[in-house]
């Protein structure tokens, strides 16, 4: 496996970026020329949750000579970790030996290719090519981070690196959530309490929190325990409605990740059996976003074993 020379210099302020070449010693007596660029799908400013981060590289031989044994290099900080590759389109370039990048590294790579020569159809010149379209999980901090691409043959004495991205990333929340009941049991017309608890573990607060747990039909709330745990705060309280299986809070802020921990709301209230419900095991489903377009839920969560009269 080839070493990678990754370390990243210099920081520009564009998304899309000419191509650096270097002209390769080939093995026959025609050179080959590479060139790579790097490119994000949504800019330079990324802000997590709010859509996919994806980019990028296009490597093109730019001849005169055939390119072989090329494998492509992301050269990303550690708190990128590739996710997914999108999509691999080539033109004129033939998989010799596949390699496909690795889930949860930084510095994924792809692999092999022979590019060929270029070519002069109806008088203009066409080059092979490979686009690689990947999604990476971001959990930087907020900041401004470089990243590159890198390719490399079998006829590189060194490798061809692009210039660098710069990616800003913007402050944002991300939510969590959890619940659990007690006692776990409950006879007709007995009483349970259930505790949900939302956590921001983000770098940015979590505006106009909104909860949604739907009970089992079996069940019916009742009131809330007071106050809310936790260290948010309520910016304008919306409350559930006595009797009904769809329990709805809104209007809570939740603060982000510190040195302390993570934001948090907890949310407990008490629920009634009906008289006459079937017995079995009951579970709640839980919903909740915020005002940044955040989302997560629980479903399934918080089993109740309902007993028979």
């Amino acid at each position: 496996m080839r070493a990678l020379a990754s370390h990243l210099t210099g920081v520009l302020a564009v998304s899309i970026l000419a191509p650096i070449a270097l002209v390769l010693s080939a093995c026959s007596t025609q050179a080959a020329q590479l060139s790579v660029t790097l490119a994000s799908d949504f800019g330079a400013s990324y802000t997590p949750g709010t859509s996919d981060a994806d980019f990028q590289i296009t490597v093109e031989n730019l001849g005169p000579g055939n390119a072989s044994g090329v494998v492509i290099h992301a050269l990303m900080p550690t708190a990128f970790q590739f996710a997914v590759t999108n999509s691999i389109v080539t033109n004129s370039a033939a998989r010799t030996t596949p390699e496909d990048a690795q889930v949860g590294v930084t510095n994924p790579q792809w692999g092999v290719w022979s590019l060929s020569s270029p070519t002069s159809p109806n008088g203009k010149a066409a080059y092979a090519s490979v686009t690689i379209d990947f999604g990476v999980n971001i959990t930087a901090q907020p900041d401004t981070y470089s990243l590159a691409a890198q390719v490399v043959d079998d006829s590189l004495t060194d490798t061809v690196q692009s210039r660098p991205i710069q990616l800003a990333i913007n402050e944002a929340p991300r939510l969590g959530v959890s619940a659990s009941v007690g006692p776990s049991s409950v006879h007709p017309n007995g009483q349970v309490t259930y505790r949900v608890t939302v956590t921001n573990k983000g770098t940015g607060i979590a505006p106009t929190v909104d909860v949604l747990v739907t009970l089992p039909p079996v069940l019916q709330y009742q009131s809330t325990i007071m106050p809310f745990g936790g260290n948010s705060s309520v910016e304008s309280l919306i409350s559930p409605v006595k009797g009904g299986y769809l329990v709805f809070y809104g209007g809570f802020e939740v603060p982000p990740q510190t040195t302390l921990g993570p934001g948090t709301l907890t949310i407990e209230f008490i629920a009634q059996c009906i008289p006459n419900p079937g017995k079995g095991v009951f579970t709640i489903q839980v919903a909740v976003t915020d005002a940044s377009r955040d989302r997560v839920g629980a479903a399934n969560v918080a089993p109740l074993n309902v007993l028979s009269s």
